[in-house]
């Protein structure tokens, strides 16, 4: 193909405003970075294009920016160095989709329903972050070995920020939206959207997209399925874990039923359909990063794989600032969105 012929390079994007909370503590470990930003909003215009309502800019940023950004870190072409600002600015980008999903339909009432209650500069939160990034970051520069020693605890953290927990809870936060009960709280006003995404507390570590799946996703499900073939004792050894830890299959069940009672029902009753239905693209393609490093993770561990390991860890941190950014960005209510310039 001719340069004459290839599609034309978009317009330079610039974002301005609308910085998220940042304590210079985090700053440290996960510097701002608004060229990166303005850069990859600038890629994202072509595709900002084929959403289906402007109000769902932001969500849409932030889910093609996890998955943007997710396959050279899973393919080993992002250096330790190069991390921190990615991580910003996917923490950037999810306060950005809660600030507008409240802008324009509200404060969920999941909300007040789980009796979160936060005030700016929301410390906690960040100090939170800072912790788990600092705890990532030191055994990634450490090596390989250092990442396999931290990957058991990171698979049993009963949070998003755990390998296992933050792909069941993410994943279910879907189904729940979409599906008939028992399984979900499809609104009567909603059209069925059967298996938009499945998953269930059953199948450990199975997700299932209606969507396209990425090639960096489709080589760690078949690193995963070659590990666990060849490796089955092991397999369920790092399931089942060391004395006093938690088997995996059931913080897998608990991820996936948190997730089924958060934002079903009401939570979601007053979105445009047209809102809704790109919550639900974009939170499915956020979950794609989340279960390649999932299942980097345990190759990593059934293989004793350093390598491996290491890129699980480094996806890991790449995800830390996605659901406490979305957080903020719902309660921090003094705050508005960037100005999004051409």
């Amino acid at each position: 193909m001719t340069d004459t012929m290839k599609e034309p390079r978009p317009a330079p994007v610039r974002l301005e405003g609308g910085a998220p909370p940042l304590l210079p503590e985090l700053a440290a470990v996960m510097p701002a970075d608004p060229a990166l930003a303005n850069a990859l909003a600038t890629e994202f215009t072509p595709t900002a294009a084929t959403l289906s309502t402007p109000q769902a800019y932001w969500a849409g940023l932030n889910g093609w920016m996890t998955d943007r950004l997710s396959g050279p870190v899973m393919e080993g072409k992002v250096s330790p160095e190069q991390l921190g600002a990615q991580a910003w600015a996917i923490y950037a980008s999810s306060y950005w989709g809660g600030l507008e999903l409240r802008e324009h339909w509200g404060m969920p009432p999941v909300i007040a329903k789980m009796g979160i209650k936060l005030s700016s500069p929301f410390a906690e939160v960040q100090m939170g972050i800072l912790a788990q990034m600092k705890q990532r970051m030191a055994a990634v520069n450490a090596g390989g070995e250092q990442c396999l020693a931290l990957l058991p605890s990171l698979m049993r953290e009963g949070g998003t920020s755990g390998t296992v927990y933050g792909i069941a809870y993410n994943a279910g936060v879907q189904v729940v939206k979409t599906e008939d009960p028992p399984i979900g709280q499809r609104r009567p006003h909603r059209k069925p959207k059967p298996s938009a995404l499945r998953i269930n507390g059953r199948d450990f570590m199975r997700v299932d997209y209606d969507l396209p799946t990425p090639t960096y996703l489709k080589v760690w499900r078949s690193a995963f399925e070659r590990a666990v073939t060849a490796n089955p004792d092991a397999y369920e050894k790092v399931i089942a874990g060391e004395a006093g830890q938690g088997n995996l299959r059931e913080l897998w069940r608990k991820g996936v039923a948190f997730g089924n009672t958060t934002w079903g029902g009401d939570s979601q009753d007053n979105w445009t359909d047209a809102y809704f239905d790109e919550t639900i693209r974009w939170s499915s393609i956020l979950t794609f990063g989340m279960e390649a490093v999932g299942l980097a993770a345990i190759v990593a561990v059934v293989n004793q794989d350093p390598v491996a390991a290491r890129l699980a860890v480094m996806g890991n941190a790449l995800y830390l600032g996605a659901t406490p950014g979305w957080l903020l960005g719902l309660v921090d209510t003094g705050a508005t969105l960037p100005i999004v310039k051409t």
